[in-house]
Formats: structure tokens, C-alpha cells, sequence
């Protein structure tokens, strides 16, 4: 019986790599390289997220001040937050409520609105947070693409948990573990893709695990 558990499981879990692999793939590289996006976005605009003070002595404009230059210079615009960088050349940053509204970076010694720029990162950030929610699709079809990236999601964390059973050794010796937790740089072929295999899940399911099921 536990053979043919075993058996069934270790299908099943191919089946579920093979099936989910694609979307498991784009949710990879999107997620990545969504954790990045605000580093990304600063390098971009790094040009514009500089001010400099009009003279040596200039101090940064009170804030009734600084809210009143930008209610003048945009009154439509209505910041649902403010930052402010401990970096004294950082414009401070207005931001409305949600993803994708509008954001205006504010010269703290003039009160002068500086649209936010990179319009080419920005545009790929967008486009990797479709892809990584609903695989790019648009309107009515989010609610499939975001089913589809739920449940290939759920096969990520079922891969990651039947990975560990599979790989749990029979006999707990140096010797028995040793091929499946540490690379071997020897191998070839079949025997070192299944040393990566292993090697690589046995460190990173854990992560993998709270990753997928938080997500």
C-alpha cells in the first residue's frame, strides 16, 4: 500500500510540474521581478528624483506652504500620502490612493510638481503585474486568468510538500543524504539532474511553502 502510495504521489507530481510549469514559470519571473520594482522605478528616474537648493543657506519650504504650491499647480490632485527621503536632494513624493494613480514628485525649496517619469519602466512593471495576477488578460477574462494562476499557484506548494515526501531518505546516514542535499560537481546526465533536483527543492521548499501559501 505504501508503495503504490508512493508511486501515485510521485505521478501525480510530475503531472502537476508539467501541467502548472508554464504559469509557474511567468509567476516566477513576474514575482521577481515585481520585488524589485521600486528599485527599478528609482533607477529610472533617478535623473528627475534630484533637486538641488536654490542657494548653500536655503531651507525646505514649510509644508502649509508646499501643499498650497501644489494645490495651486494641480487642483484636481488629491495626495493620499506623502513620503519623505532622509536623502536631503530626494524630492518629497505625493502620491494619490491605488495602484496606477497619479504620482508627482514635489521640490521641497520651490514647491515646483515634477511628473513622475520612466514611462518605459513603469510600463513593464504593469505589465509584469498582469501577467503575475491574470496571465495579460484584460476585462472580464481576469477572473480565468487569476483563477488559473490560483490553482497552478496551489500546485507550486503541492510540488514544493510532495517533493519533500519523495525525497524523504529511507535510511538517515551521511551517505544516503549526501546526493540529495548537497550539488555534486562529478556528476553527468540523468544522475546530475536528478542531484540538482533534489538539492536545489530540499533548500528551497521551505520558502517555497510559505511563499506559495501566503501568496
Amino acid at each position: 500500500m505504501k508503495k503504490f502510495f508512493r508511486s501515485a504521489l510521485f505521478w501525480t507530481h510530475l503531472a502537476a510540474g508539467i501541467i502548472a510549469g508554464v504559469v509557474i514559470a511567468i509567476m516566477s519571473f513576474t514575482g521577481a521581478a515585481l520585488a524589485f520594482e521600486k528599485e527599478l522605478i528609482a533607477w529610472a528616474e533617478r535623473d528627475i528624483r534630484r533637486v538641488a537648493p536654490p542657494s548653500p543657506d536655503a531651507a525646505p519650504l514649510p509644508f502649509d506652504e508646499l501643499a498650497r504650491r501644489a494645490r495651486e499647480a494641480k487642483p484636481d490632485f488629491s495626495p493620499a500620502s506623502i513620503a519623505i527621503d532622509a536623502d536631503p536632494s530626494a524630492p518629497l513624493t505625493l502620491a494619490a490612493a491605488g495602484r496606477g494613480a497619479p504620482v508627482y514628485y514635489q521640490n521641497q525649496y520651490t514647491g515646483e510638481l515634477i511628473p513622475r517619469g520612466a514611462p518605459g519602466m513603469r510600463a513593464f512593471m504593469g505589465a509584469m503585474f498582469a501577467w503575475h495576477r491574470w496571465l495579460g488578460l484584460e476585462g472580464d477574462q481576469r477572473a480565468a486568468g487569476k483563477a488559473v494562476t490560483g490553482a497552478c499557484n496551489l500546485a507550486f506548494a503541492f510540488l514544493a510538500v510532495s517533493g519533500l515526501y519523495l525525497w524523504w531518505p529511507r535510511n538517515w546516514t551521511w551517505k544516503g543524504l549526501r546526493p540529495s542535499t548537497i550539488i555534486l560537481a562529478n556528476l553527468r546526465g540523468r544522475a546530475r539532474d536528478w542531484n540538482w533536483h533534489n538539492a536545489i527543492g530540499f533548500w528551497t521548499a521551505p520558502v517555497l511553502i510559505v511563499l506559495t501559501l501566503t501568496a
